[in-house]
């Protein structure tokens, strides 16, 4: 969880060789948690008015990452993802979290008022609200009953650092279908001195969602847009 509970202050960062970013952390006096497997699904309308507001739903849940390997296709990725987040006759606990439309830049003059002149934003700033829920199925079928339905599956690993000299900063190094990445969570000024500290100028800072990475990513590629998966028939 972010330092402050009702916002998400983040950045990306691209990550060209994940050894020698772990490497970096490692001399910086950085601790890493366990390395996970996340499988995220986001939730919408039939006419997608959470994504057309720049809003989020999205069901999470996590496993140790050991045994992760690609699947054969898309579909029975899905059905081994749906198996596991929403699995019959017993209860998964999941992450639920709600994120608003991106708000302004985190700097900003006396009394909340913006210094002139404007410039382009320096995070990812959003309205954050998380919480677990004790059955995901079941949190699913509340969903569904408000007229809620899958929209997109995406999973990654995950690998959170933490250290002192950037206090409650949290720093995640994610291995997805779209490359490797890094995300900075927290206050700006950590986020600043971590960036810099790691090497990287401000202008690497990505402020974009997962989704709309991958969708630029298969564009590249010369291929439509999907679920983000670990599957080899991409």
């Amino acid at each position: 969880m972010p330092p402050h509970p009702a916002n998400e202050i983040e950045i990306k960062l691209p990550v060209a060789n994940a050894a020698i970013v772990r490497r970096r952390l490692r001399t910086l006096g950085a601790h890493a948690g366990a390395r996970l497997h996340e499988a995220n699904l986001l939730f919408d309308t039939a006419d997608g008015i959470l994504r057309r507001s720049e809003m989020l739903m999205r069901v999470r849940v996590e496993r140790g990452a050991r045994h992760v390997r690609p699947s054969r296709t898309r579909e029975e990725r899905i059905a081994q993802l749906d198996a596991w987040m929403f699995p019959g006759g017993k209860a998964q606990g999941a992450i639920v979290t709600f994120k608003g439309p991106a708000a302004g830049d985190a700097h900003s003059g006396p009394a909340g008022q913006r210094a002139a002149p404007p410039r382009p934003a320096s995070y990812k700033i959003r309205r954050e609200i998380e919480f677990v829920a004790s059955d995901a199925a079941h949190f699913r079928e509340i969903l569904a009953a408000l007229g809620f339905r899958p929209s997109f599956y995406y999973e990654k690993i995950r690998t959170t650092y933490r250290a002192r000299r950037f206090g409650h900063l949290l720093l995640s190094l994610d291995e997805t279908p779209a490359g490797i990445f890094l995300e900075l969570e927290g206050l700006p000024a950590s986020i600043d001195r971590a960036r810099e500290a790691l090497g990287y100028r401000a202008e690497d800072a990505i402020l974009l969602s997962y989704g709309t990475l991958y969708e630029a990513y298969r564009r590249a590629a010369g291929l439509p847009m999907t679920d983000m998966l670990f599957v080899r028939d991409a």
